[in-house]
């Protein structure tokens, strides 16, 4: 090997091709170093469009179509008369506070969860045009929670307390 082919750097004689590989092991070194110690900045913004977009979309329990005839929550039933939400004798609530639950119902948002759902408060049944029926299960833990038994799916419940759907 010629002299001229090698060369020193801080006390260390190699050739050429040795120190090329040193220096391209180093970039890479470096690299991964600064890959793991300061990843690329995300927007908190863009982050959590990305979480509601995996977590699922806001949906509604109930369609606004007019189908719904009928609900019961335990021991209190509750009918559509005339455009007007009634409570069926014996009743607990004014009629004030009957279409309120009613009208809570219909309005109810949620999204889906993988959470287990622990706790239930009640079954909720749903009584719709041309005898069609529904079930649903309100559960107080983690945070209040509706399971859909038919499909076996949870919801996370949004903007409403157990108490305003239940007439409490």
């Amino acid at each position: 090997m010629k002299v001229n082919e090698k060369r020193k750097i801080f006390g260390l004689t190699m050739t050429r091709k040795a120190w090329n590989n040193v220096l391209v092991y180093v970039i890479l070194i470096i690299m991964v170093v600064f890959w793991y110690v300061a990843p690329p900045v995300k927007e908190e913004a863009d982050d959590s469009i990305v979480q509601e977009a995996e977590s699922g979309e806001v949906i509604g329990l109930i369609p606004n179509d007019g189908n719904l005839r009928a609900m019961q929550i335990d021991q209190l039933k509750l009918a559509l008369n005339d455009g007007q939400w009634q409570c069926q004798a014996p009743c607990r609530l004014s009629e004030k506070a009957a279409a309120s639950v009613a009208e809570n119902w219909l309005a109810l948002t949620m999204t889906p969860t993988e959470q287990p759902a622990e706790n239930l408060i009640t079954e909720i049944y749903f009584g719709f045009v041309g005898g069609e029926e529904a079930r649903v299960e309100l559960y107080a833990d983690p945070e209040l929670m509706i399971r859909l038994p038919n499909q076996q799916q949870n919801y996370r419940v949004i903007e409403f307390t157990a108490s305003q759907l239940l007439g409490h």
